[in-house]
């Protein structure tokens, strides 16, 4: 039992700095929703405070895995497989992404959870700000990591206010908090 969940934690994104930097400053609204849950510690942190959570991920073992703990812990939430918002629907108060934000190519999907980004770590983070702002309720608020090496000034020209709420310097770079709203 021991070593099939230290199996799991090697094979999911465990939970680091930037999922405790998230934890720290998240007001987790009423209906949430967390895409790339991995290890789910998020959403199921803002399920025990209440909210209506969905939790999503591109990753089967983590959604499996997710479902497996809510269900011995008691947590009622929605855990499905959805690359980004492809199998999502409605509006959300808050929406989380700790996406991945290191530059490089994923050669397996399990690389999407931290890398995978490409030149700059951040294709998959615009992808995620192109629509994002569609499944915003009115007064919604969106939590999201990025890094010093992704391009921020860029995806400021999304229809986003950007609010800077932590940053966390690392061995080779920062990684920032932000909450966005809609502009």
């Amino acid at each position: 039992m021991y070593y099939t969940h230290i199996t799991f934690l090697m094979k999911t994104y465990p939970p680091s700095e930037d999922t405790f930097l998230l934890m720290d400053n998240l007001r987790c609204g009423k209906e949430v929703l967390e895409i790339g849950t991995g290890s789910g510690i998020i959403a199921m942190e803002c399920a025990k405070r209440g909210s209506e959570v969905t939790a999503v991920d591109i990753y089967e073992n983590a959604i499996a895995e997710l479902k497996k703990r809510a269900l011995e812990e008691g947590i009622k939430m929605h855990v499905f497989l959805s690359d980004l918002f492809e199998n999502v629907t409605g509006k959300f108060d808050t929406i989380i992404f700790n996406p991945p934000y290191l530059p490089g190519d994923a050669k397996e999907i399990e690389d999407l959870q931290w890398a995978g980004g490409g030149e700059h770590g951040d294709e998959i983070i615009m992808r995620f700000l192109s629509d994002a702002w569609q499944y915003l309720k009115d007064g919604g608020e969106i939590y999201i990591i990025l890094s010093s090496f992704n391009r921020i000034e860029e995806m400021k020209k999304f229809p986003y206010r950007f609010e800077l709420l932590a940053e966390l310097k690392l061995a080779f770079h920062k990684i920032f908090l932000y909450r966005l709203t809609r502009a």
